[in-house]
């Protein structure tokens, strides 16, 4: 079976549902994942859909600050797995700081989704 069928086929079987809309690069058929994001499985990136009237730059500003906040959230859990191991003092005092400057991250991201 071809690779890239056998992607769509497992997307559709995690939930996805396949779209009549094709991707502007590789033409290939786009999905529409659980979390609502739409897919290429060919290409195995995310689709933008940037509506007439709607500024580009805005639609991948906005698309680019959820990745962000996406992976400082899994920073934050990754660092909270450390500390909860952790037992030395100086250790557990540089990793809170560094627990304070993710959370001041995120709450800068926050902000600026909102402007």
């Amino acid at each position: 079976m071809d690779e890239d069928v056998k992607k769509m086929a497992d997307m559709l079987r995690a939930g996805a549902t396949m779209l009549s809309e094709q991707c502007p690069s590789c033409y290939s058929p786009i999905f529409k994942l659980r979390s609502g994001e739409l897919w290429c499985p060919k290409c195995n990136k995310r689709i933008v859909v940037v509506k007439q009237g709607e500024e580009t730059t805005q639609t991948i500003g906005s698309v680019l600050l959820t990745t962000t906040e996406e992976t400082i959230l899994t920073k934050i859990q990754e660092l909270n797995q450390i500390i909860k191991q952790e037992k030395d003092p100086m250790r557990l005092q540089h990793l809170g700081e560094l627990l304070s400057t993710w959370l001041e991250v995120l709450e800068k991201v926050k902000r600026i989704r909102k402007i």
